[in-house]
């Protein structure tokens, strides 16, 4: 009985050792499309014939993401949740499916953390465009209208979405009636021209194609958003990126950061400690910032801090160019 008790904390540690086998399901019926095919009850046996899938093994399957609450079962037959229709079905305005995509291929890089740690270099095992940028549009989907509440658009007529990726809130700018700036690689543009093209905002944002580190950004903007861009960088071109937007912008104009944070010992909350290891798998110096370093840089290349906001795992912080 002593040993028992003495064991206690196993506990925690065992469910964070096995927290990966749910997240490895996920990926791997969101890769096979299964939730596309639960819209409405279907047996294990029928649903392995669709997708030319084993019976036995889809059936195990279809079990462990009922025991997850993602799906349903009765008599034999499997059928959504409403959280799998609206979050894992193909097309749905709150689609997941392109960021847990995303997650499969970084779950190829994390796979390397070992050889990260003992090196400090990035893994570069694999990289996947496509579900990278569309992963960030599902994102950034079902955060805008928290940014938007909070961002200061007052007065403010001409916009850069600077390192912008899909658009998401670019197409929001123009729903506001700004007139807008995406600025991103060309790969990127390539997607983002896509989605705005089908959400019908073609003729209403203009797309600047470079590397915004390197090239020029353009001028007179009342607002620059860096959206979840500088967690990707050291502080060194942090530093350049920000005072290339001091520059840009008119003189009464906003630069919003929007990120990821940290506290200021960079050990919690636990999302922002994780994010810098993603950082570090994938980018030769990303990693989360404090709210505090980033303020401290931004008053370095001469903003004053306008406003703070907290924004679930993400900050919000509006700058002015300090006179």
């Amino acid at each position: 009985m002593a040993a028992t008790n003495g064991c206690k904390g196993a506990s925690r540690i065992r469910e964070t050792l096995f927290a990966f086998w749910q997240s490895r399901i996920l990926l791997t019926a969101n890769n096979l499309r299964i939730f596309d095919h639960l819209e409405r009850p279907v047996s294990a046996r029928k649903l392995a014939r669709i997708l030319s899938l084993d019976p036995r093994a889809t059936e195990l399957l279809l079990d462990a993401l009922v025991s997850m609450g993602i799906i349903r079962k009765k008599e034999k037959r499997f059928v959504n949740t409403p959280s799998a229709s609206r979050y894992l079905v193909q097309g749905g305005a709150c689609y997941l499916g392109d960021i847990i995509r995303h997650n499969d291929v970084l779950w190829q890089n994390w796979s390397c953390l070992d050889e990260v740690v003992k090196t400090g270099r990035p893994a570069k095992k694999a990289f996947e465009p496509e579900s990278f940028i569309l992963g960030m549009h599902n994102l950034a989907t079902l955060k805008k209208d928290r940014l938007f509440k909070k961002l200061n658009l007052k007065r403010v007529r001409k916009v850069l979405d600077l390192g912008g990726g899909p658009g998401t809130y670019a197409m929001e700018f123009a729903k506001k009636g700004k007139e807008v700036y995406l600025f991103d690689r060309p790969e990127t543009l390539k997607i983002a021209r896509e989605l705005i093209k089908k959400e019908g905002f073609h003729e209403r944002i203009n797309l600047i194609e470079g590397d915004f580190l390197a090239d020029p950004i353009g001028t007179d903007y009342d607002l620059i958003l860096m959206s979840q861009i500088l967690h990707s960088y050291g502080k060194r071109d942090i530093l350049s990126l920000m005072g290339k937007a001091r520059r840009a912008l008119k003189p009464e104009g906003i630069l919003a950061i929007h990120e990821f944070y940290l506290n200021n010992t960079h050990t919690g909350p636990v999302w922002g400690a994780l994010f810098s290891i993603n950082m570090l798998v994938n980018t030769p110096e990303g990693r989360t910032y404090s709210t505090e370093e980033l303020k401290k840089l931004l008053r370095q290349r001469g903003f004053r801090i306008v406003s703070t906001d907290r924004l679930d795992e993400t900050v919000l912080i509006q700058s002015r160019i300090r006179r």
